[in-house]
């Protein structure tokens, strides 16, 4: 008897090697586990021991009256519990060799049916053919497991027509018999191959995606890394900034100091005044800035500032007694990432400059977000407590900075002055790629 097995039709994955679409199979862990727990054979000998050894049993007890076998009652029971419990030890214990283990069970089969001449008694133990034809799909590949279990089959229905013969039934009986226990012995060993490479297939896709979910986390994990790199590189800068602009300004005012002390003592110890202000600016900066460096190491650590945190800015310095008012015109959470980021910073660095060379001075911010471009105006009035020479201190610091920054995203930073010492910085970026699109959010 022919019987057409279709394969498994499975999509092409990275994951499944290149010797077919089932590939060289191995049992999954947790199918090989359960096979091999100690219920395993228990279950399996119980399932077939009771229907097979069922008449035998019937017979012992009830007397041999109706027996026709010629072997004891006993015997029988012996000899088929034995085969039974070698079929579940075979299907348990060798379920990493497969073909050990269809051997092995559809010789226990034969045995039963042929031996001992109760093949009707023996169709139970069909289940544990199958179940061994189960491993051995899902162990190898779609080509060896249908070939074994052709070969195999076709050896069994082989034993039982020659068993068949050899009892002395009539040729129609034996073909009737033969196309009966061979049909069912094909149907249910096939159907249990055909899903055990189904479940190889799905146990092989399962791994891929469990190896693919560990390399997306892997990746994840490097770009957190990168990004805390990165984050520490702009740290660092602003660091560097910090460094640049204060305590060049302290060196600066302590020599200014210096040079006056000797003819203009009190101008000096105004300049000192100074110097202890921007030491204090100085430390705020710094402390700002370590405390971002600390917060790159920690699990979550906030996003860098943009200018919806403006008003947090404005707090802060008004906070430190500077008569600052805010205007915007526009929503500021439509602008793109990199654009906010970039003016709020411009805006920090303004009213920074404004705190250390306009003292005690009306500030103003307005923000206009337009349709196309982003428009940031900083204005102080002269510092109430200005001192001859101040502006030869180093007014400005910091500001080839911002203007670089601006370039990066299209931006102009304009700086303009009056004669009685008011200040103005306007920064203008444009909303609009090279190409006229609207730039994106991130």
């Amino acid at each position: 008897m022919t019987a057409t097995v279709p394969r498994p039709q499975v999509p092409a994955d990275d994951a499944l090697d290149g010797a077919g679409v089932l590939g060289d199979l191995r049992m999954s862990a947790p199918l090989t586990s359960a096979l091999r727990s100690p219920l395993s054979p228990a279950v399996i000998f119980l399932a077939t021991v009771i229907p097979v050894c069922s008449d035998p049993v019937i017979a012992l007890i009830g007397g041999a009256g109706q027996w026709t076998h010629p072997l004891p009652p006993a015997v029988v029971i012996l000899l088929a519990a034995t085969a039974c419990l070698v079929q579940a030890v075979a299907v348990t214990r060798l379920a990493s060799r497969a073909v050990a283990g269809v051997l092995v069970a559809a010789g226990a089969y034969v045995a039963v049916a042929v031996l001992l001449g109760v093949p009707n008694w023996a169709t139970p133990m069909q289940l544990v053919v199958a179940v061994a034809m189960f491993t051995l799909g899902s162990s190898r590949t779609a080509t060896a497991s249908i070939a074994w279990a052709a070969g195999v089959i076709a050896a069994t229905v082989a034993g039982l027509g020659l068993y068949a013969q050899t009892a002395g039934a009539p040729p129609t009986a034996v073909m009737s018999f033969v196309l009966t226990e061979g049909t069912a012995l094909a149907s249910v060993a096939f159907a249990a191959l055909v899903l055990g490479m189904l479940w190889s297939v799905h146990e092989r896709r399962t791994h891929a995606a469990r190896a693919r979910a560990l390399e997306v986390e892997r990746l994840k994990e490097k770009e957190v890394e990168d990004s805390r790199a990165s984050e520490r590189g702009r740290i660092a800068q602003e660091l560097h900034d910090v460094a640049g602009q204060h305590l060049a300004g302290l060196v600066s005012l302590c020599d200014a100091s210096m040079d006056l002390a000797p003819a203009h003592p009190e101008q000096a110890l105004e300049l000192i005044e100074e110097v202890r202000a921007e030491g204090r600016y100085a430390a705020a900066s710094l402390y700002g800035a370590l405390g971002d460096l600390r917060a790159v190491n920690t699990v979550a650590h906030k996003p860098t500032p943009d200018l919806r945190s403006l008003s947090d800015l404005v707090t802060f310095w008004q906070e430190r007694g500077m008569l600052l008012t805010e205007t915007v015109h526009g929503d500021v959470a439509v602008l793109p990432t990199v654009v906010s980021t970039t003016a709020y910073r411009g805006v920090a660095e303004a009213l920074s400059n404004a705190a250390k060379h306009a003292p005690g001075a009306d500030v103003s911010v307005r923000v206009d977000v337009g349709p196309t471009r982003l428009g940031i105006s900083i204005t102080n009035g002269p510092a109430r407590h200005a001192r001859p020479g101040e502006r030869e201190l180093g007014l400005g610091w910091g500001l080839e900075s911002l203007r670089d920054r601006l370039a990066l995203v299209g931006g102009m930073l304009h700086t303009s002055a009056d004669e009685a010492g008011a200040w103005r910085l306007t920064v203008k970026i444009p909303l609009t790629a090279p190409d006229g699109a609207i730039r994106g959010g991130e």
